[in-house]
């Protein structure tokens, strides 16, 4: 799948599906399909943060602790990280960002409106500047990253290994000073049509899209449709180079994955650094968020698994979570194969035999 996409294709290839896209009248000249692909990540990001606004004060931070089934924060969450939110606005100047040092893996990622990122940084060794061009900046030596957007969010992970305390404590220490300017940002509306009809053909790019090709760090680095299907399947993912995500929709004769059967599923060896690790976590196909169950297992990672003896992790799924390494699924699900810190150009996608 190349990184630009042809909207034309995937829209004619959508109607051929028998979705009469031209029956819409627009109301505009915005009114359109490919307008619609375009505004999605920002709409997206919108309804996300008012959400947040409603409890939080931007420019601060909120932490999940461990996530559970019944956290719907973010679709598609990994279960094993503390993920902290802060939607912040850079109308009133720069943002400076201060986190604490931790030995296992811990990453800070900035996300425009637009839902570009135009930083990923692993284990930051110094504060970050948020700023927007043409900002002064202040005296200092800092990791800067520019925005193309006033507001946006700042989504940082750290992997919790049976050191939630830990973790908790750490938080507290990642604190913003500035970035609490105004959080005003327009959103585009649509016609119910169009609405539908742009829905429609990004769930078929979810289907197909390289998840690689999904995220990028400013505008064009990816097509309009790649990113708004990335969107769809998992808002706040990052590109390539510090976390690869491989997604699974069904079993490896192409049959859905069903919450009454049993999967093998084999993760490929060295798909990661020493500093990083992988994950494997189920999610409901009809909500995307963690299923739950009585174990309060909902994934697998590098700090859980036994590995086999050729590096590669075997993880079974099953309605009551048995075998070894197992996740407990019960109903229809989907899986994603995260790799923090990848190894570049390595097979990330997992087996998965229906026993």
């Amino acid at each position: 799948m190349k990184t630009k996409n042809n909207l034309t294709r995937w829209i004619l290839g959508a109607c051929v599906a028998g979705l009469s896209i031209s029956s819409a009248v627009p109301v505009s000249a915005l009114d359109t399909v490919e307008s619609y692909i375009r505004e999605y990540p920002n709409q997206q990001q919108v309804h996300m943060m008012k959400a947040w606004l409603k409890d939080n004060k931007p420019g601060t931070f909120t932490f999940t602790g461990l996530v559970d089934p019944t956290d719907h924060t973010v679709i598609t969450p990994q279960a094993t990280v503390d993920y902290g939110y802060n939607w912040f606005s850079l109308s009133d100047g720069p943002a400076v960002l201060s986190t604490p040092k931790y030995e296992k893996f811990f990453s800070v990622s900035v996300f425009d409106m637009k839902h570009n990122v135009p930083a990923v940084l692993v284990n930051p060794d110094k504060p970050i500047l948020l700023t927007r061009p043409g900002f002064a900046r202040p005296d200092g030596d800092y990791h800067v990253v520019e925005l193309e957007t006033d507001q946006g969010v700042i989504l940082t992970r750290m992997v919790v290994v049976k050191n939630l305390d830990e973790v908790t404590a750490l938080s507290k220490k990642i604190v913003m000073t500035g970035g609490d300017g105004d959080m005003d940002r327009p959103v585009q509306r649509f016609s119910e049509p169009i609405r539908k009809a742009g829905e429609h053909v990004i769930k078929a790019m979810v289907e197909v899209v390289n998840p690689d090709t999904v995220f990028g760090e400013r505008s064009g680095d990816v097509g309009d449709l790649n990113l708004a299907a990335g969107v769809m399947q998992g808002q706040l993912g990052t590109p390539p180079q510090t976390v690869r995500y491989a997604l699974t929709l069904a079993d490896d004769s192409g049959a859905p994955l069903k919450g009454d059967a049993t999967y093998e599923v084999t993760v490929p060896a060295g798909i990661v650094k020493d500093s990083g690790y992988f994950s494997v976590t189920v999610y409901g196909a009809d909500d995307k968020f963690l299923i739950p169950n009585k174990l309060k297992q909902y994934d697998r990672t590098t700090y859980d698994a036994k590995a086999n003896a050729d590096g590669t992790y075997t993880v079974t799924l099953s309605p009551d979570g048995g075998g070894q390494n197992g996740i407990p699924t019960g109903k229809d699900f989907y899986m994603i194969t995260r790799a923090y810190v990848p190894v570049p150009g390595a097979a990330i996608q997992p087996k998965v035999e229906k026993k």
